[in-house]
């Protein structure tokens, strides 16, 4: 039995409007290169500190959304000790970021990771994380800034 006019145009529009979705809805995000330095604060959301707020800043490297660098973070007696970035990619919009190494700056050397997982612009990231010392996890909340962009290629 042949479709009516009315029954054709509506299988016609339904169609049309499943493609047009699938297109929206399945295109690529672009990626956003976070090479630069950038400069952040993270706040506790565990752990004996929770609340208490602190800044950091990450020089990262981004090859296609493989990143490399270091992150600098607080020590005591208003020191700081740098460790190398050992996990960072981004996907579309996500970033996932892992600092780990010793603070140097403690007697003995205590064994720190950070780990960040958010949201990233051009400009900006965001999102959760945690630090982990000597084997025990605290959380965290944090967002960086772009504070010094990639140097234009010649």
């Amino acid at each position: 039995m042949p479709m009516s006019k009315k029954k054709r145009l509506v299988f016609v529009v339904r169609l049309a409007f499943i493609l047009l979705a699938c297109a929206v809805g399945c295109t690529p995000v672009a990626h956003f290169n976070l090479t630069g330095g950038w400069s952040g604060t993270y706040s506790y959301t565990s752990g004996p500190m929770t609340s208490w707020t602190s800044s950091f800043s990450m020089e990262l490297f981004d090859d296609e959304g493989s990143i490399t660098g270091s992150a600098t973070f607080p020590s005591s007696a208003m020191q700081t000790f740098e460790i190398p970035i050992t996990l960072g990619e981004t996907h579309a919009d996500t970033v996932v970021l892992e600092a780990s190494g010793f603070n140097d700056k403690t007697t003995p050397q205590t064994p720190v990771r950070f780990s960040f997982d958010g949201e990233a612009t051009a400009t900006t990231m965001s999102g959760v994380g945690t630090h982990t010392v000597n084997g025990t996890p605290y959380t965290f909340t944090w967002q960086a800034t772009l504070v010094v962009p990639p140097a234009p290629k010649s």
